[in-house]
């Protein structure tokens, strides 16, 4: 007997929600059909069949997903979040969500009362399995990201980035509070924090350099006696790294039925 096809709906067609839709549509052997396609930019899904298109998320039940990707923004997670994991399965591409702490708590506590899953994907973290399971003995864990100015989203910094002229920091501080200032530049940060001592012991630093034509990630970890350094360049296109479409792929294929709850993935 042939196994049913996970059922998944994508929010988000940009550069990330149309590389996912494509690989889905193109691989039949992976047992993934995507049930809708939902944006708030009709013009984006203008191209795809009609009777794929979600005009209003909030009608996402009437297609019976086993999982929502949402692949556009953290505020996504705000308007919709708790409801999708009423009903569902729930894939948070947009981790600077969760540095908002009640937002963060009613997400968990949605997924167990719902027995439905809240999926964070590994994104651009290296060796995130190291920073999880060293979560209790980390004493301090930093980050530091390097990026052109035009590679990064300032609608919410109160930074004009034509006064950018050499590198500059941007910030610097706790890793809760450079998450709404550049809500869609810093998922690495947050999921590192996520996984490990927290968004108020992990330590960020975002620096804007024009100089650049890669994003740099850089991750300092101590604790326990052992010491880890980690450095990440990559090209960039928008504000997502060039491994950033198929990691996010990969990660949407991996998930599978697992108890209830928070699942990095």
């Amino acid at each position: 007997m042939s196994r049913a096809k996970r059922r998944v709906g994508i929010v988000g067609y940009g550069l990330i929600g149309s590389y996912v839709y494509r690989e889905i549509s193109s691989r039949p052997e992976l047992g993934v059909e995507v049930v809708f396609v939902h944006d708030k930019d009709r013009t984006r899904t203008a191209g795809l069949p009609p009777e794929l298109v979600l005009e209003r998320a909030e009608d996402f039940a009437s297609r019976k997903p086993d999982m929502v990707a949402e692949l556009a923004h953290p505020d996504v997670s705000r308007d919709y979040g708790a409801m999708f994991l009423q009903e569902t399965d729930y894939f948070l591409l947009s981790v600077t969500a969760m540095a908002d702490a009640r937002l963060e708590a009613k997400l968990k506590e949605t997924a167990l009362k719902s027995g439905t899953r809240l999926y964070i994907p590994h994104g651009g973290v290296m060796a995130l399995d190291a920073i999880i399971e060293g979560r209790d003995t980390w004493e301090e864990v930093r980050i530091v990201m390097k990026k052109n100015p035009k590679n990064l989203d300032f609608a919410r910094s109160g930074v004009d980035p034509s006064t950018i002229t050499g590198p500059t920091t941007l910030y610097q501080g706790p890793t809760r509070g450079v998450c709404p200032k550049y809500p869609r530049n810093v998922n690495t940060h947050a999921t590192i924090a996520l996984g490990g001592i927290g968004f108020d012991r992990t330590h960020s630093t975002l620096i804007a350099d024009p100089s650049l034509n890669v994003a740099i990630v850089e991750i300092y970890l101590r604790g326990g006696g052992v010491e880890l350094e980690l450095k990440r360049s990559e090209a960039i296109t928008g504000v997502s790294g060039a491994s950033t479409p198929w990691s996010v792929f990969r990660s949407i294929i991996s998930t599978a039925e697992r108890e209830p709850g928070t699942h990095f993935c």
